[in-house]
């Protein structure tokens, strides 16, 4: 059914949130809010709340967020249209119909049938003889007949007239199969199939009706992928593929995933990644986001990472830029080493590939990115004063592109000080951790936040007495680094040193240069025991293949930390710390600038890391 674009406003400020969201969820009156239990995911303690002045809901659990028709079209498993109606009649409000034309629609109606009876016919086919070949290439691109039934994959022979003397049987008109852009016709005015000898992927609208085909060819024909001409029914920029079957998964994951193309989706939706859509061959459009954008607020494209694929990623940057506010927002997932969606995840699983969708770059990073990438200029080089002005001059003019004013606000702070930063921080963090490399005996790695977390362990290692360190800012025990692999390497480091306890740290005990120290000089250093480190070998007791690598290189920081006394060592110890905590904190500094809904806490957050940033060259003053 067909209604006034303005009608759904009318529904919104017509119905109150909480009449909707009260017929499926027992909500409670807590203040100017209603508060119950998420219908999206399960969960014992509320967190789930209804704000009837505002119009919209939100679950601080599972992140659900939207308004009436959001919350019928995913509770309901409506599309928008649907969802509309279904509002409309449950309040006994009068639909105002838009004028349609019957005959059309009718033949719309027919053009569904056919294409549904072709969809049966290249089903049939995959399982003959003449599909042998095709059910090869997809038992060798790891997909199983389960797979291949749910999502209808099929097999056009190769033959020019095998599908249309089949839709003739079932009484249809030549003039009615070729409107339905899988028959084309030749200079003579005949008919014949457009899919001969391909693998056929059907494509379907919301509803989940075959409205197109795509066909993978299995042999030399050219092109690889051919898709259905473009019909009544099937307009290629504003249809994707797997949407029907995608949706729930969106709404329950809080975001969508964007593949290139339909192999890619299947890949990943077998592996349980289901949240998951993909374009049909042509560059992903304003239509396509914008149909995402009614199911969700947060879109995650992920293309290849060979150079097409970051061409397509930065033409989809730029013509997001009118679309995105503080609510709609995307971000980018290029995948390493010029990999696919397909070959990622068989070669490391779906886990992996949903760590690179949860740490995809915000659009305003990837922006700034794709400006580089244009002007060709280096993240890492000296940049001139003229190149910073090119590169503001690029961003301003994509600056002007964002309609919503609190975001064309928040990216152009984003984008200043990221110019402000660029070339000058870079210099200023080589001059302090050249410096700090030649006292604390850093060896540079590729993976800074890694070569700090080893240090520290080494430390451990080297004066066993700091598995009980503990100040203001910091308990040992309760340290997190940013790689999980090295901090479970901690944990197990100072459960072996507490389990193989001889001597009490209270007591007096006798560090490298003969020195002794106690609790008042050390109140750090709290109350517990430190082992005998002659009999056993720290190191060696932690000796497993996951960590191998890693302690390869914890030994070698230990040769090199030579003799040093407690003392120092503390303090070189603080210094790691700190620098550790302000890596962690320059990220969520990173994160705060690019994330609109959180841009007003960076100046605290900035704030903080220049406090860090006096506190650690104060104590390196110190390290003789």
């Amino acid at each position: 059914m067909l209604f006034p674009k303005e009608f759904p406003e009318k529904l919104r400020s017509s119905i109150l949130t909480s009449e909707v969201v009260g017929k499926k969820v027992k909500l409670k009156a807590r203040g100017h809010e209603f508060q119950g239990l998420c219908p999206f995911h399960n969960e014992k303690s509320p967190s789930f709340t209804v704000n009837d002045l505002k119009g919209f809901y939100h679950c601080f659990g599972c992140a659900a967020h939207g308004d009436i028709i959001s919350f019928v079209m995913n509770n309901e498993g409506l599309d928008y249209k649907d969802a509309v109606v279904k509002l409309a009649d449950d309040f006994g409000i009068a639909v105002p119909r838009v004028q349609v034309d019957e005959a059309k629609e009718n033949k719309l109606e027919r053009d569904f049938l056919i294409l549904e009876k072709a969809c049966q016919f290249f089903e049939k086919t995959l399982y003959e003889e003449s599909g042998f070949e095709a059910r090869n290439y997809l038992k060798k691109r790891s997909l199983n007949s389960t797979i291949a039934k749910k999502f209808r994959l099929g097999f056009a022979p190769n033959s020019y007239e095998a599908l249309s003397n089949y839709l003739k049987s079932e009484n249809f008109t030549d003039l009615e199969i070729s409107c339905t852009g899988i028959i084309g016709q030749n200079e003579r005015k005949k008919f014949y199939d457009k899919f001969r000898n391909r693998v056929i992927f059907p494509i379907t609208d919301k509803k989940n009706r075959v409205i197109a085909f795509g066909g993978r060819t299995i042999g030399d024909d050219m092109p690889k992928y051919l898709n259905s001409s473009e019909t009544d029914a099937f307009k290629k920029n504003q249809t994707l593929y797997n949407i029907f079957y995608a949706r729930k998964a969106i709404f329950t994951k809080g975001f969508a995933v964007v593949v290139e193309g339909y192999m890619d989706a299947i890949a990943l939706f077998a592996n349980g990644v289901e949240n998951v859509v993909a374009g049909l061959g042509t560059a992903l459009g304003v239509e396509h986001l914008k149909e995402l954008f009614y199911a969700t607020d947060k879109i995650v494209i992920c293309l290849d990472g060979d150079a097409a694929g970051i061409r397509a990623a930065k033409r989809v940057s730029e013509i997001a830029l009118p679309l995105i506010n503080a609510k709609k927002n995307i971000a980018f997932a290029i995948l390493p080493n010029q990999m696919d969606p397909d070959d990622f995840i068989k070669e490391f699983g779906a886990r992996e590939i949903e760590k690179v969708f949860s740490n995809a770059t915000p659009l305003s990073e990837s922006l700034f990115d794709f400006t580089l990438i244009d002007l060709g200029i280096e993240k890492n080089q000296k940049i001139s004063a003229e190149n910073k002005a090119k590169i503001e001059a690029n961003l301003a003019a994509k600056i002007e592109a964002i309609l919503d004013a609190s975001t064309k606000k928040y990216f152009s702070f984003y984008f200043k000080d990221l110019l402000f930063s660029l070339g000058r921080n870079q210099k200023n963090q080589a001059k302090n951790f050249s410096n700090f490399t030649s006292k604390i005996y850093i060896k540079p790695a590729n993976n800074l936040a890694d070569s700090l977390a080893k240090n520290i362990i080494a430390f451990i290692v080297k004066f066993p007495e700091l598995a009980r360190f503990r100040d203001e800012d910091f308990d040992v025990h309760e340290l997190h680094f940013i790689n999980d692999n090295l901090t479970h390497l901690k944990e197990l480091l100072i459960d072996l040193i507490e389990n193989n306890t001889e001597t009490q740290i209270l007591k007096q005990v006798q560090d490298d240069d003969g020195r002794r120290f106690s609790q008042e000089r050390h109140p750090e250093l709290v109350s517990g025991s430190i082992p005998d480190t002659n009999k056993i070998n720290l190191l060696s007791a932690l000796e497993n293949p996951e960590f191998h690598n890693d302690i390869e290189d914890i030994k070698n920081i230990l040769a090199r930390l030579g003799t040093s006394d407690l003392d120092s060592a503390l303090i070189k110890f603080r210094v790691l710390l700190l620098r550790d905590l302000l890596l962690q904190v320059d990220l969520q500094y990173k994160e705060s600038l690019s994330r609109i809904d959180e841009i007003e806490a960076h100046q605290t957050i900035f704030d903080y890391r220049t406090s860090l940033e006096h506190r650690i060259l104060s104590l390196e003053k110190e390290i003789t």
